[in-house]
């Protein structure tokens, strides 16, 4: 994203997505028992089992000053919102960062333990010029899901994709880079373990 003379010092947008060899990333069948979907447990091994090796990926992802996603990566279901649902992640998330999630239906910022959602309804650029605001001249983070990723992609907001990619194949469900259209990517680097290959790119304006 570029400044101009009179814009406040801005980070960059990154966005840090595990997909499978076929790009998805998540399965079908998404639900409250099983969010990721059916047959897609593989794509969190390189975190969970190996985060020692992994240290300067997950570093990474929970770096930024602030961070966007959309409402199916913070709640399953569309509609009004069920007020007490605060999350996967319990009353302490990892994003140690301010929030911004899209959604259509209205609701009151939820703050939990070194972190709050704000719940935006007026669009991805919106959302997007808040969480620079939040950073305050820190990098956001657009946090998935695919969706979400997919609109910042096909608008040209984000400036560097960091893709880690798992050993296998799932065949169906949320796919990177559908209806996105061309995009040019510089390699920057990459990396492999015996559970990711980690690839890091400037998406060309």
């Amino acid at each position: 994203m570029t400044n101009t003379p009179s814009d406040p010092p801005r980070g960059q947008v990154t966005c840090n997505v595990t997909i499978s060899i076929d790009g998805f990333l998540a399965g079908p069948h998404q639900s409250l028992d099983d969010p990721m979907g059916q047959g897609a447990e593989p794509l969190g091994r390189w975190m969970f089992e190996q985060p020692e090796v992994n240290q300067r990926e997950l570093e990474h992802v929970t770096a930024a000053g602030a961070y966007v996603m959309g409402r199916n990566m913070f709640s399953p279901g569309r509609g009004p919102w069920d007020e007490s649902w605060r999350g996967w992640w319990g009353e302490e998330p990892p994003y140690h960062a301010p929030v911004f999630v899209l959604t259509h239906v209205p609701r009151d910022p939820l703050k939990l333990e070194g972190t709050t959602f704000t719940f935006v309804t007026e669009g991805i650029e919106s959302a997007l010029n808040q969480a620079f605001t939040a950073a305050d001249g820190g990098d956001v983070a657009i946090a998935g899901g695919a969706s979400t990723v997919n609109q910042y992609l096909a608008a040209g907001l984000i400036d560097e994709l960091w893709l880690h990619v798992a050993p296998f194949t799932l065949g169906a469900g949320e796919r990177l880079f559908d209806g996105v259209g061309p995009l040019d990517l510089d390699p920057l680097e990459a990396r492999s373990t015996e559970l990711v290959t980690h690839a890091r790119y400037r998406v060309r304006r």
